[in-house]
């Protein structure tokens, strides 16, 4: 018979207890996102870094983990290009571990995308790693049924494997263009997809939500409507707790958008490449460096802004 603990099942306070260990001693989670794979040689390209090889870019995320996760509550890495970094335990025992299921290729997709598990890595595995929770990418249109419908499917799939041992889900909806929609007309229709899409993905199983920032141009909208904006995605969450993703933006753009999610009831971020993209364009001295430099800088700052304005997690998840 399964244990029932203030009405809930086991299971449940085991999910609640291994979400609430990616937020800090204020309830507030400062995650910084290195789970990146396929999408890395992307980011190295645009700091004008050439393609390296797999042993390459394992030594990379050592060097970045080893900077950067003492200063934030929460580490996303994968096992693929992340395993050295976790072999090598740089990452405090006292910073919370996520790791992804989805497999590669997604920026590569077109319309309709429908996201992939990994077939050799999923929940059991990230669990023997001493994972905290397991997060999932899916690219999503709310406005298209049929793709859409795929993707929920992915989404209960990875919920139900996920809660079978215990680890809470984390689901960041990637919303996206269609090839033949006119930017404009994707600028307008921004916001409405993306609380289309935490509207349908939440009742779906998921711990946390990973979000974008519900406006694309903020800073021609102004802080009220932008404020407005999230209040209604936290109303579209439901009770379900949600934390800001970085989507890139520079340190100074981000702490404001941490600063008005929060004040809307966000419990914190999950950035990756805005905090330590800096850091990847030299050689691997230089990149741990940088990062345990002014990436870190930026690291501290936005989680102080987080602190100072967002929702503790764990009133979140009461």
């Amino acid at each position: 018979m399964t244990e029932r603990v203030a009405g809930l099942d086991a299971p449940a306070t085991d999910r609640r207890r291994r979400l609430l260990r990616l937020a800090g001693p204020r309830g507030i989670v400062a995650g910084l996102a290195i789970d990146h794979r396929d999408s890395l040689a992307t980011v190295l390209e645009r700091h004008g870094r050439p393609a390296t090889t797999t042993a390459e870019l394992r030594a990379l995320k050592l060097r970045l983990a080893r900077a950067l996760a003492p200063a934030a509550t929460a580490v996303m890495l994968d096992e693929e290009l992340g395993g050295l970094a976790l072999d090598e335990g740089v990452v405090p025992g006292s910073v919370g571990l996520v790791m992804p299921l989805e497999a590669q290729g997604y920026e590569a997709a077109g319309d309709g995308r429908t996201t992939s598990l990994m077939d050799d890595f999923g929940p059991s595995e990230a669990l023997a790693r001493g994972a905290d929770a397991c997060k999932l990418l899916v690219p999503y249109r709310s406005d298209d049924e049929r793709s859409a419908e795929r993707q929920d499917g992915v989404i209960r799939m990875a919920a139900a494997a996920c809660h079978a041992v215990g680890l809470p889900l984390i689901v960041e909806p990637l919303v996206y263009r269609w090839s033949t929609e006119r930017p404009d007309a994707y600028g307008a229709r921004y916001p409405d997809l993306v609380l289309g899409a935490v509207r349908r993905i939440r009742p779906l199983g998921v711990d946390l939500l990973k979000l974008p920032f519900p406006v694309l141009d903020p800073a021609a909208q102004g802080d009220s409507a932008a404020l407005d904006a999230c209040r209604e995605l936290d109303a579209a969450c439901a009770g379900t707790p949600w934390v800001l993703l970085g989507a890139g933006a520079e340190t100074a753009v981000f702490v404001e958008q941490v600063r008005l999610a929060g004040s809307a009831g966000a419990s914190g971020f999950l950035a990756g490449r805005g905090i330590w993209g800096a850091a990847v364009g030299g050689d691997l001295d230089a990149a741990e460096r940088i990062a345990s430099t002014a990436c870190r800088a930026d690291l501290v700052h936005c989680r102080q802004a987080a602190e100072r304005h967002a929702r503790p997690l764990s009133a979140a998840t009461a």
